[in-house]
């Protein structure tokens, strides 16, 4: 109605139209807007517009398809961004966890040990105590005895003598008294020097056990120490093997998820250029449809514009022929009156009816050409229309298949950079993997590398600081009159016979800590510095080598001869060459081998002990 309404004035222009002000205006929208066109046109423009708005958008869809994938691709991006930040942060979570545990587990083994040398320390000195009080409970009954023996024996040598005495008749009772006070103070005297004589030996065998317990301790202190740091030093290898093993399994990890990630991102993106290519050739597709159609909808318009034409040409040309007819028609009046005026009254009848007969077959000949020109121009139109469309269908399908294969060739070409370009990030990753694979072992090897110069000079510092302490102690030991061999030598009674009451908690360790242990190389099990060859794993706290038969020796020095000894001194040698043997004359004779070669064995030993470490 309302387009009605607004074609009224254009169809009725002569009826007055009545104010603006009076007349409603109409309501105005997409569909209804006020023009002075016609309804051809504006049915023709509104055709125009849909194709129009239907190519934009189709242009404007695959716009925003494009722009979707975008933003599709680096939310995924971003995705995985995040997921391998939370990966390596849990990851370096766990290897700072696994490392503050072995550091804790380290320091709690390191007091351990601290403890335990302590709480050894205190119980070595405890039994060194009880060892040379057991030894002097010894002695003083051994001093007692022979005190008895002594008191025996003296009141035995002063009945004989008596007895001599009264056999003698002959001598004075002075001389005899007087003899008999010089035989008795020469026998006290003797027996004061048996005496003094065998508490120096004590003392001397106190001394010897004393410092032999102390080198004894010492060796076995040296060998908890060497169990002790080689525990720490294999607690410390297996942390660091430990740790190597879970930065390898880390580093399977972060390639894992990397090339994980890759192949994602690859995926998506060769799906969203499969999408896009598809949907290109949709619209390929369509345009290709729509420019069909447009062209068949042409050839349409025009076959049904063709008798419009044909006739409008049909016209011209029988207005060309009315126009031919009128000018023969004023030239046969012409040629009339000319040929009556110049010929007689009589012969005008016969040239009438000649120029009507000419006349009539000029206009029969005009008539004819009329219809074979229009016949020609039908068939030449209609011909030529027929050949004009198809070339156009020709032109059109060419173009569009020239189009067409246009975009499978940039989408072939599309398709071939993207797998170049993932091909290259492929082999970017596994560059940039084996690269860091390669720093990782690189850097396991020197801390390996390291760790090994820290065992080594952890090894050497202590085998080195034993060295000293053992060579200073039997440089001690010589200064004091001690031989290295007598200190070192240790008979089988004093390996079975120990005083009661020794804990042995230096052979504690040994127990818990066996020479033959399978973590790393043995070094260092026996010892170190001369006292390295007798070092084997007892390590109880025995008394003296001597012991009871050294004890027994000097009770039976008093007592085996049968008989009273001289008056002189004729039991003092034999005592003394006893004693001499293991406590004078040692020092002396092994002062002139031991001061030289002592330095070069534990050198030695050192150099051996180090080779087995390497």
């Amino acid at each position: 109605e309302t387009y009605n309404q607004e074609l009224e004035p254009h169809t009725r222009p002569t009826e007055p139209q009545s104010p603006p002000a009076h007349t409603p205006r109409p309501k105005r929208n997409r569909e209804h807007f006020a023009t002075i066109r016609t309804a051809s046109v504006l049915t023709r423009q509104i055709k125009e517009h849909e194709q129009d708005s239907e190519l934009r958008e189709q242009i404007l869809g695959y716009k925003r398809m494009r722009r979707q994938h975008q933003k599709q691709l680096m939310a995924l991006e971003n995705k995985l961004k995040a997921e391998m930040d939370e990966h390596r942060l849990r990851l370096d979570k766990e290897l700072e966890n696994q490392r503050n545990s072995f550091a804790q587990e380290m320091e709690k083994l390191i007091k351990k040990h601290q403890a335990s040398m302590e709480k050894d320390a205190k119980t070595v000195s405890s039994d060194e105590k009880k060892f040379q009080q057991h030894i002097q409970s010894q002695q003083k009954k051994e001093l007692n005895s022979f005190l008895e023996s002594q008191k025996r024996e003296y009141k035995l040598r002063k009945e004989q003598l008596k007895e001599e005495l009264n056999e003698n008749q002959s001598t004075p009772k002075k001389e005899k008294q007087e003899w008999l006070s010089k035989q008795k103070e020469n026998f006290q005297h003797y027996q004061a020097e048996e005496e003094a004589n065998l508490q120096r030996r004590q003392r001397q065998y106190l001394e010897l056990e004393c410092r032999r317990f102390k080198r004894r301790i010492l060796i076995a202190r040296h060998n908890v120490e060497q169990d002790l740091v080689r525990e720490e030093l294999n607690k410390r290898q297996t942390q660091k093997d430990l740790e190597h093993a879970m930065l390898l399994r880390h580093h399977e990890s972060m390639q894992e998820l990397e090339f994980r990630q890759l192949n994602t991102i690859q995926k998506t993106r060769a799906e969203l250029i499969r999408l896009q290519h598809q949907t290109e050739l949709t619209n390929q597709q369509e345009y290709n449809k729509r420019r069909e159609r447009e062209l068949r909808r042409k050839h349409v318009m025009e076959v049904r514009q063709q008798p419009k034409s044909l006739k409008s040409k049909e016209l011209q040309i029988k207005k060309q022929f009315q126009d031919t007819c009128k000018i023969q028609t004023r030239q046969y009046k012409a040629l009339r009156n000319h040929l009556l005026e110049t010929t007689p009254k009589s012969e005008h009848k016969a040239v009438l009816k000649r120029l009507k007969q000419e006349q009539h077959r000029k206009l029969a000949i005009l008539a004819e050409q009329y219809d074979h020109s229009i016949n020609e121009m039908l068939s030449t139109q209609a011909l030529r229309l027929d050949e004009t469309q198809e070339a156009q269908c020709q032109a059109l399908r060419m173009q569009l298949q020239q189009e067409l294969e246009l975009l499978n060739a940039y989408q072939s070409k599309i398709k071939m950079q993207t797998d170049a370009q993932h091909d290259r990030e492929k082999k970017d990753l596994e560059q940039r993997v084996s690269l860091r694979r390669a720093l990782l072992e690189q850097k396991i090897e020197e801390e390996m590398m390291s760790l090994q110069n820290e065992r080594l000079e952890r090894i050497r510092s202590l085998l080195e600081r034993q060295a000293r302490e053992v060579e200073a102690f039997d440089s001690e030991s010589m200064r004091l009159g001690f031989s290295n061999m007598v200190l070192s030598n240790i008979s089988p009674e004093a390996l079975s016979n120990s005083f009661p009451g020794a804990s042995g908690s230096w052979s504690h360790h040994q127990q818990h800590h066996p020479s033959g242990s399978s973590q790393g190389p043995h070094w260092g099990s026996g010892g170190l510095g001369a006292g390295s060859s007798h070092q084997g794993s007892h390590h109880h706290y025995h008394s003296s080598p001597g012991g009871a038969s050294m004890q027994q020796g000097w009770g039976q020095g008093m007592q085996g001869g049968g008989g009273p000894p001289p008056w002189g001194h004729p039991a003092a040698g034999p005592l003394l060459s006893r004693s001499s043997g293991g406590v004078q004359n040692s020092p002396q004779a092994m002062g002139r081998t031991s001061s030289g070669g002592r330095r070069n064995a534990v050198a030695r030993i050192f150099d051996l002990k180090l080779q087995d470490v390497v």
